[in-house]
């Protein structure tokens, strides 16, 4: 007879004997009035059984023991099922015919990536060499009801009957309560070192899972089934498992390497979008750390990878897993280059304690991505035009790339970051990307205030403790990026540009050109350079409608290019967000309308002379057109710019002076280096032949002019030297005619071809003049010549500035704003504002007067040093994700 059992186990009577292939599900009650968890994952109370019940419990046991098979019989019967199930089943040798692939990690633990693979999980345990007699699956309630019952009659099929346990879905259930009630729950079952536990779920089904079986009976074997995308790029491999605890995120765990991870991409079919998407966050992570081309391919493919195509979806995973199982077989226990995986995840996870469950761990990461690419620009490492690529990376699969207001608790943030797995000596350490797809060996200790400053929403304006000196180089033109991009798509051959501007209009105008049937568009040199080759202006509809959002370039420039497509039926809808559906754009419309375009204002009643459009596929007829540039010179250039490929030679005459002429004389410029010379009369009237442009092999987008200003205007103010790099008197843009207005307000100014070098009045009692200027010229320089004429000593008059009101904002009433104290800010950012914002009149449509506040006793000294920055290093300030420019010589934050 069997040894009598302990009086608390509960009866199996011989009618609830299981089938075979019947999960068991026999939770082992604890003391009085406790609650546990049984084997479906519900709390239930149990009350002690009286002791006098032990003969019966045992009588019954005995008579549930008589009716079962002998040992032996069913041994049999189990190797004869087995066998069945094998001849039914592919072998490891067909995993190719059946494209599955199969990742090797490290210590034997393996991952095979597949289609339909949940059924072969048996034979994968088999196939691994585990011996177990017990199998016990651990699921979340989510996941085991769309998969659960499947898996449970895989094992069946394959002779083995699996214990089963649920966990409430969410990343709460990650915890020392719950892996305590499954060690129980297996222990009331008499599972031994004959058992092998498989995860079903995602991260936190798998975390949980292999700290158990870490720590179960000193180890036993585990197989993960990731269900979540996050869970197959990036939890289930490796053999990191833990638990949360208070202090923060993993804390408590252990390393303990899968046998087998199968991953079956069929069952991310059953995942909403935004469970998709923040996984990919993973997959974008490891192409900025390890592998430009991965990060290329999600760049390219957005759309058919968030539908999950196959192959594409199959190709990112597996170079997903294969990179990380690279790293994981060089630092298995993460004490060198495995760290480097943390990328994102030191701010990240600081982020997550706070925000989950509202926010899933991907979408955390993804802000830590980054916040931390950011970081890497601010300290010298990483070109500012790769944190433009990741950041709109991000974005196009629709994740966050700011952290929400309500979880930038710096305090909080900065205590979650305190207890980082990585840190070493009490100091935080960051993943430094050099470029996408490189990054520093080891993470980089980074002073908390910095980290500090990179976080904060506002940051305090300090003097500087000298002014300011060195050389910058500045990001590439916008003005010159969109015209050559747009020129480059419609010419002939291939060409590589340099130095085009990394930036959300930019990525506009790409993803619809790409829309329009450009492209493909590939970077090199570690995104410095973009290849394409033009279409010869033989462009096609776009299948949806274009979104713009508020990039007016792009739809100035695109509305006319859309005309020069013919197909019949067909039509191209250009729309925006809310902004742009205000900007005037009725002046370039009814000028292509009365020469034959057709073209729709579709929300005539809201926005009738602005976005949205629908320009109908019938060609550019091109001959005379008559146009008024008094509101945009983009008008003007919009038409040059696609002029070359209308039906018939372009005559454009102008209905009156245009303002920003130095806009149109780029445009013209830039066409020539594109074959096409366009014939001019002063500077009302254009002629443009119909030929088609001819590619240049490279293209240099010259620094952009009006971001230049903004260091010069530094140096001005300050009585510092600031030297800006390749903008020069050879810069065919207007606005770097911005030194001459500084030369006239007092500066120094020595300026060659390339270069501009500004330096502000440094005698004491010096101070800048005031200047009456008209800006015309130079109309996007505008708002840095106002910060700086509020410096000056008088009242500097502006003019020629009407156009400033219809640009992405209402630019001549923010100034007006900025100059006015909010009742919510501070009694000490109110007297700031009143000490250095200037007071704006107006003196007509086109005019501004600038009065010297009579306050401010000493010149401004405007750089925004970080805490432990060196007095004169010039630094970005503001918001994470915004352009930067990169410093000449020592980074901020690295200290004297």
């Amino acid at each position: 007879m069997r040894d009598l059992l302990p009086a608390e186990l509960p009866l199996c009577h011989p009618s609830q004997r299981l089938a075979p292939g019947t999960p068991e599900r026999l939770p082992m009650p604890p003391a009085a009035d406790q609650p546990t968890v049984s084997g479906a994952g519900n709390v239930e109370t149990w009350k002690r059984q009286p002791r006098n019940c032990v003969v019966a419990h045992v009588a019954l046991f005995v008579l549930a023991s008589s009716t079962r098979p002998r040992r032996g019989a069913r041994r049999a019967d189990m190797s004869k099922r087995r066998r069945e199930v094998q001849q039914q089943q592919p072998k490891k040798g067909d995993a190719e015919a059946e494209d599955i692939h199969i990742i090797p990690v490290v210590g034997g633990s393996e991952v095979h990536i597949g289609h339909g693979l949940l059924k072969r999980v048996p034979q994968m345990v088999e196939d691994a060499g585990i011996k177990a007699c017990r199998f016990v699956i651990i699921s979340d309630q989510t996941v085991f009801g769309l998969y659960g019952q499947h898996l449970v009659d895989a094992f069946a099929a394959a002779g083995h009957t699996a214990l089963t346990f649920e966990i409430k879905p969410g990343e709460s259930s990650k915890n020392r309560e719950y892996k305590e009630q499954i060690e129980d729950f297996m222990l009331s079952h008499r599972c031994m070192r004959d058992t092998c536990m498989v995860a079903l779920g995602g991260g936190v089904v798998g975390d949980l899972t292999g700290f158990v079986a870490a720590t179960f009976m000193r180890g036993v074997p585990v197989v993960q089934v990731p269900t979540s995308m996050m869970a197959m790029l990036d939890s289930s491999v490796g053999g990191k498992t833990a638990v949360n605890v208070p202090a923060g995120k993993n804390l408590i765990g252990a390393f303990h390497q899968p046998r087998r991870v199968c991953i079956d991409l069929e069952l991310l079919r059953s995942l909403g979008q935004r469970e998709i998407v923040e996984g990919l966050a993973e997959a974008i992570k490891m192409g900025c750390i390890r592998c430009a081309p991965l990060f290329d391919l999600m760049e390219e493919h957005v759309d058919a990878i968030k539908a999950l195509q196959p192959d594409l979806i199959h190709k990112v995973v597996t170079e997903a897993v294969r990179l990380k199982a690279e790293v994981v077989a060089l630092d298995e226990k993460e004490s060198g280059v495995r760290a480097t995986l943390n990328f994102g995840h030191t701010i990240g996870h600081a982020i997550e304690g706070i925000a989950s469950p509202k926010m899933l761990h991907g979408e955390c990461v993804a802000i830590g991505c980054i916040y931390e690419a950011v970081l890497a620009r601010d300290l010298g490492h990483l070109d500012p035009s790769a944190v433009g690529r990741i950041t709109r990376a991000m974005k196009s699969y629709g994740l966050p790339v700011t952290c929400p207001k309500q979880y930038l608790v710096i305090d909080r943030l900065m205590a979650k970051m305190a207890v980082d797995k990585k840190n070493k000596a009490g100091r935080v350490r960051v993943t430094m990307l050099t470029s996408i797809g490189t990054s520093i060996d080891d993470p980089q200790p980074v002073d908390t205030a910095v980290i500090e400053a990179l976080l904060s929403p506002k940051l305090t304006v300090q003097p500087a403790a000298k002014p300011p000196s060195g050389s910058v180089l500045v990001p590439g033109s916008k003005s010159i990026s969109n015209r050559v991009l747009l020129m480059a798509a419609m010419g002939k051959g291939s060409c590589s540009i340099r130095g085009l501007l990394q930036s959300d209009d930019t990525q506009v105008m790409i993803a619809a050109l790409q829309a329009m049937g450009a492209g493909p568009f590939t970077w090199a040199e570690r995104g410095a350079i973009l290849n394409l080759t033009g279409l010869g202006g033989k462009f096609r509809p776009p299948k949806e409608p274009i979104y713009l959002g508020n990039a007016g370039t792009a739809a100035r420039f695109l509305t006319t290019c859309a005309t020069l497509i013919k197909a019949a039926g067909a039509s191209t809808v250009l729309t925006g967000d809310n902004r742009m559906k205000q900007r005037p754009i009725s002046d370039l419309t009814s000028a292509l309308a009365e020469c034959g375009c057709a073209i729709d204002h579709i929300e005539p009643d809201t926005s009738p002379s602005s976005l949205p459009l629908r320009v109908h596929a019938t060609g550019f007829p091109g001959g005379r057109i008559e146009l008024s540039g008094k509101v945009s010179s983009q008008f003007v250039s919009s038409v040059l710019i696609s002029a070359p490929y209308a039906q018939a030679a372009v005559e454009l005459v102008l209905k009156e002076p245009p303002v920003s002429q130095s806009y149109i004389d780029m445009t013209v410029s830039l066409m020539a280096q594109f074959g096409v010379v366009v014939e001019r009369e002063g500077n009302l009237v254009y002629r443009v032949p119909t030929k088609a442009y001819t590619n240049p092999t490279k293209v240099q987008v010259e620094c952009d002019a009006s971001s230049a200003t903004y260091p010069l205007a530094m140096a001005a103010i300050t009585g510092g030297t600031v030297t800006a790099e390749t903008v020069g008197k050879a810069s065919i843009q207007g606005d770097a005619a911005f030194a001459l207005l500084l030369r006239d307000m007092g500066c120094t100014v020595k300026q060659t071809a390339n270069n501009t070098t500004v330096t502000g009045p440094r005698k004491k009692g010096d101070r800048l003049k005031a200047i009456d200027v008209d800006m015309e010229p130079l109309t996007d320089a505008f708002m840095t010549a106002v910060a700086v004429m509020a410096t000056a000593d008088g009242t500097s008059r502006v003019t020629g500035i009407a156009n400033q009101r219809v640009k992405e904002c209402n630019r001549i009433q923010a100034r007006r704003a900025a100059s006015l104290p909010s009742r919510a800010t501070p009694a000490s950012s109110r007297a700031l504002t009143h000490l250095y914002a200037p007071t704006v009149q107006p003196t007509g449509a086109a005019a501004l007067s600038l009065p010297w506040p009579s306050r401010l006793k000493h010149p401004f000294s405007p750089p925004l040093p970080l805490p432990s920055a060196t007095a004169g290093d010039v630094h970005r300030a503001g918001q994470a994700g915004h352009r930067g420019w990169r410093a000449r010589g020592r980074p901020v934050g690295q200290g004297r």
